[in-house]
């Protein structure tokens, strides 16, 4: 009837949108924030480990406070809303087919990742065309420029992953709930 408070979960969720705020400013310093998507890694890590909904809220609040503290991403042009959405989808499916399904994580981040970008050039395409700019040109330049970011995260994240898990499970915190069992391992 009531979903069960997990203080647990949303302290994951605090902890990975934490790092998914702090990692750009550092990014950003040397110039290579919107090339290395920094946002991005730990908030995909955080998705794993994180029930549906936490996973929702840190992909949506991540980037407007971000953009809110820091101004990265900015409010205009309209990026941090883009962002807000992006990873809001990003974070929950990640965190619905860990949860659901026996798949490789790394194969769970590629399909997210596919996801995302095809949310930035359906974005551009509608948008982008306003300024009288070719949305075909705008995106191909966005798609190839982010290419280091998500190569980056291809690497880094599986890695990382069963390193936060193992290092959760020695603390005794529940990865994610489910009203069935705890004991599904997105491995």
């Amino acid at each position: 009837m009531h979903d069960r408070f997990d203080i647990n979960n949303i302290l994951l969720a605090v902890i990975f949108s934490a790092m998914g705020f702090t990692f750009p400013i550092f990014f950003h310093l040397i110039g290579l924030g919107s090339i290395f998507m920094p946002m991005y890694i730990p908030l995909a890590i955080g998705a794993y480990m994180l029930t549906f909904k936490n996973a929702a809220i840190m992909g949506f609040f991540t980037p407007l406070a971000s953009a809110v503290i820091t101004g990265m991403p900015p409010f205009y042009p309209p990026i941090a809303p883009l962002m807000m959405i992006q990873l809001t989808i990003f974070c929950c499916f990640i965190s619905f087919m860990a949860h659901r399904f026996k798949i490789k994580p790394v194969i769970i981040l590629l399909a997210a990742i596919i996801i995302d970008r095809l949310i930035l050039a359906c974005y551009y395409f509608l948008i982008i065309p306003l300024f009288g700019i070719s949305p075909e040109i705008y995106t191909a330049y966005h798609l190839i420029k982010s290419f280091p970011g998500l190569l980056l995260m291809i690497i880094i994240v599986p890695v990382v992953l069963p390193v936060c898990m193992n290092i959760i499970k020695k603390k005794s915190l529940k990865l994610y709930e489910h009203k069935e069992s705890n004991s599904h391992d997105p491995r």
